[in-house]
């Protein structure tokens, strides 16, 4: 029998099916049944949710942002710059990474936007987590917590067994700790050099910020 590797939504809700002991759907884009209402309805929830507490290398995006010229931080930062549509987690302004380390004010995030002074000329780099959505690229360890946690959250619809509801908690959480050893570990960390100017004007100085969390 030939693999068959996870390649769409519907693969993911599958798998996630099978755990909770239910038969397979054929779409969520289009439900016509009861099962893929459920599955439509609980998928983007908890991708956005796995995405957000995970860094993999397949859900990073690097961007240059143009300050709005409309919308003015009323107070605190001189700049806002829109996030775009597919923004689920902030990684780095520039050469900063956020993480623990992070200056204190270097950034705001509100109403969609990032007011910050962290720009440079009406500019500014940043790279994220986005809203991944295609499966090819997924990481075999991100589709095991994808579909556990898929399956943790709809179980409650599927069945009234708690000792089956906590197994599936359990393995979730085992298949969370696993993702976590490797997301984000694939790059080693990097020290960058700044211009003194620069360090002074955002307070940071000699401390290394290159770290993603």
């Amino acid at each position: 029998m030939a693999e068959v590797i996870p390649t769409t939504a519907v693969h993911i809700c599958n798998l996630a099916l099978d755990r909770l002991g239910q038969r397979s759907i054929a779409s969520i884009d289009t439900p016509t049944t009861d099962v893929e209402t459920i599955c439509a309805r609980w998928y983007p929830v908890v991708r956005r949710k796995m995405l957000r507490r995970f860094i993999f290398n397949f859900s990073k995006k690097y961007i240059t942002l143009t300050a709005s010229v409309t919308k003015i931080p009323a107070f605190g930062y001189t700049s806002a710059y829109a996030l775009p549509n597919d923004f689920v987690r902030l990684l780095a302004l520039g050469d900063i990474a956020i993480n623990d380390d992070t200056p204190p004010g270097l950034y705001d995030l509100s109403e969609g936007y990032i007011f910050t002074d962290a720009g440079d000329g009406g500019t500014l780099k940043l790279s994220y987590i986005f809203d991944a959505k295609d499966v090819t690229k997924y990481d075999a360890l991100f589709i095991d917590v994808f579909f556990l946690c898929l399956a943790s959250a709809m179980a409650f619809k599927f069945t009234l067994k708690n000792s089956m509801i906590r197994e599936i908690r359990d393995e979730a959480g085992d298949a969370a700790v696993a993702a976590a050893a490797v997301s984000g570990q694939e790059k080693p960390p990097r020290r960058i050099e700044r211009s003194k100017w620069l360090n002074a004007r955002r307070g940071l100085g000699g401390t290394d910020h290159s770290r993603l969390p």
